[in-house]
């Protein structure tokens, strides 16, 4: 699943994906993702913009939210004040989402491979990032006691699934005027297309189809005239 992620992303503009997992019988306290939903999107190397109304199938009710994952152009030192805004918002509208069970992983693109952390947000980062208004990279009252790290451990053992959006694609980078907070979206089973795919940008195509009927119609006409 961490490869796929991996090889459909972009290297400056942030992808994410909502975590889904269970824990084993035997032991509550570690959690297995089983599930990365790609929902409507768009990002830029600071931050990426997701719909308020979090993913909903069946094939999720079985399992609990584990918070979520994206791409970032740098490692960084510590977690950035716009993702514990955007996590301590998405708990404070949806009681599912415990602050215990919920993380931020980072998956950071380093020269030569990746680089993975995971975070836990705190009380006082909860408050912070549910009250804060500052899109900066330097908003006030931003601290490093607003995260921990949490442990993660990588294994081949289980087997994932994606899940994307049933009426379109999921990267709306190239469509950025389609994309709506409030946008409501359904959910179906597939692996998702890379960040440049042709179904990402519809406008594109149609622009070079016009352009080879063009040529065509003056290749044409020169023929005509010789």
């Amino acid at each position: 699943m961490l490869k796929k992620f991996i090889i459909i992303s972009d290297l400056r503009a942030q992808i994410a994906g909502y975590l889904y997992g269970v824990s084993p019988p035997d032991n509550p306290q570690v959690k297995e993702i089983r599930c990365i939903v790609m929902c409507p999107q768009w990002g830029t190397h600071q931050t990426v913009h997701l719909p308020h109304l979090l993913p909903q199938h069946e094939y999720l009710s079985e399992m609990e939210p584990l918070g979520w994952i994206h791409t970032q152009p740098n490692e960084l030192p510590q977690l950035a004040p716009q993702d514990i805004s955007t996590h301590a918002k998405v708990m404070a509208d949806n009681p599912a989402w415990d602050g215990e069970k919920t993380v931020v992983i980072t998956c950071s693109f380093t020269p030569g491979s990746c680089s993975l952390t995971a975070y836990k947000l705190t009380p006082s980062g909860y408050e912070w990032g549910r009250q804060n208004k500052d899109t900066g990279n330097n908003p006030k009252g931003y601290l490093p006691s607003h995260y921990e790290r949490v442990q993660m451990l990588l294994s081949d053992r289980f087997l994932g699934f994606f899940m994307v959006p049933t009426q379109s694609s999921w990267n709306y980078n190239f469509m950025g005027v389609r994309h709506d907070p409030t946008m409501k979206y359904d959910l179906q089973l597939a692996n998702p297309k890379e960040f440049y795919h042709e179904v990402h940008r519809p406008s594109h195509f149609l622009f070079f189809s016009q352009m080879e009927e063009h040529e065509q119609q003056g290749a044409d006409r020169e023929d005509l005239y010789s």
